[in-house]
């Protein structure tokens, strides 16, 4: 059992008087009354971050509170949910999520005499009152929430589970199946595929829905940069809600292939070599395919009239019966028929459900003329290619003997 003492306590309401919007703080002292032993004053912080947190447009920082609130038995979290509800379920796609204004500087505080229990509690009595009692001209969209009809963001916040992840902690691991979409509350996670870093999100972003959206395992890893506190939101209930609400899977889809897109251009060599602008121009002519585990699409012997990309799972070249090559996110295949006009040498195959981005030859054409880097770039994966086959193709003569 951990055992905090008056120090520590009143370390943490210093703390907080210092950085007053580091909701961090707030959480350490939130912990700490509870670890104490003080769970009137743990509900006190929890639903006065929450609330603070609601009016703020920190909305999974809210949700988060208010579950962990009902979790510990307090009717507090209840009522903070409701609030939530009330403020953001408007039942709209709310592609574009904006960011609230900043608020007013924190009031100055007087240091509080006392005990360390007075000490914290007149901290948060103050700062409660400021961070409460703000008010915004405009409500931001909630990712989520605010796709979804109130009855329907009731549902899908009453199955949601507020977890904390220490730093360093996997959250995702690449290959495990989908059964969770997260949406972080607070803290700082990486994302990172075989070694390449793919960036960071930060509260309030979410999390896990490629693999939702797409039907694949996961893509990637996500590790908690810092102390993490996620909400854990049970695959079967996400697809539950999309499909009685529409709009929330409209929402769940365009988060995904932004997000795929964005992967895209940091991992794809094809993508690597454009600018931003060039880039942008090329992704918005693809169009996005999902593809069941078995699915041939590239036939050996018949003409191919697409550019494609592996966006996510995996992919076989075959020919002649046997396995040549195997394709992972950020590839590009088909591209040596494209160019040159010829049948396709070898099958393609999915091995696993996989995301695939497709460039018509038409669309192809017009986008090189406009793009030489592109041209350019592919002509390379061509020779690139070439050569693997030849020198394949030349290693299996030396077993004819």
């Amino acid at each position: 059992m951990v055992t905090v003492t008056d120090d520590q306590l009143e370390r943490a309401a210093k703390r907080l008087r210092e950085h007053p919007l580091d909701h961090g703080r707030w959480l350490e002292l939130a912990a700490l009354h509870h670890l104490k032993g003080n769970a009137d004053d743990a509900e006190t912080v929890f639903a006065t971050l929450g609330e603070g947190a609601r009016i703020g447009g920190q909305v999974a920082l809210a949700v988060a509170c208010g579950r962990h609130l009902a979790e510990l038995g307090s009717l507090r979290g209840a009522e903070l949910i409701d609030q939530v509800i009330e403020t953001f379920a408007t039942g709209g796609p709310h592609f574009a999520f904006s960011t609230p204004p900043a608020p007013e500087d924190p009031p100055e505080l007087p240091v509080p005499t006392g005990t360390a229990l007075e000490q914290a509690r007149a901290t948060v009595a103050k700062l409660g009152a400021w961070l409460t009692g703000r008010q915004l001209a405009k409500v931001p969209p909630a990712p989520l929430l605010s796709a979804l009809t109130k009855p329907g963001a009731r549902a899908l916040v009453g199955v949601m589970t507020a977890r904390a992840f220490p730093a360093g902690s996997v959250i995702i691991e690449i290959g495990e199946p989908a059964t969770a979409l997260y949406w972080l509350a607070h803290g700082t996670v990486g994302v990172a595929r075989e070694g390449a870093e793919l960036g960071e999100l930060h509260s309030g972003a979410f999390f896990g829905e490629i693999a939702l959206v797409g039907g694949t395992k996961r893509t990637a890893r996500v590790t908690a940069r810092e102390d993490v506190w996620v909400l854990e939101i049970p695959a079967r209930a996400v697809e539950t809600a999309a499909q009685k609400h529409p709009k929330l899977a409209e929402v769940l889809a365009h988060h995904a292939r932004a997000r795929l897109l964005a992967n895209l251009t940091r991992t794809s060599e094809l993508f690597r070599a454009l600018g931003d602008d060039d880039r942008d121009a090329l992704l918005a002519k693809f169009s996005t395919e999902l593809v069941a585990p078995g699915t041939t699409f590239i036939k050996e012997g018949t003409l191919n009239e697409h550019l494609w990309v592996v966006v996510s799972g995996k992919c076989q070249v075959q020919s002649a019966g046997s396995s040549i090559a195997e394709l992972g996110p950020g590839a590009a295949v088909g591209e040596i028929s494209l160019v040159s006009g010829q049948q396709a040498v070898a099958n393609v195959v999915a091995l696993e459900p996989a995301v695939l981005l497709r460039l018509s030859r038409k669309d192809f054409d017009a986008v090189a003329k406009k793009h030489p880097k592109l041209l350019a770039e592919v002509e390379k994966l061509v020779v690139a290619r070439e050569t693997a086959n030849r020198a394949l193709f030349q290693d299996a003569s030396d077993l004819i003997v």
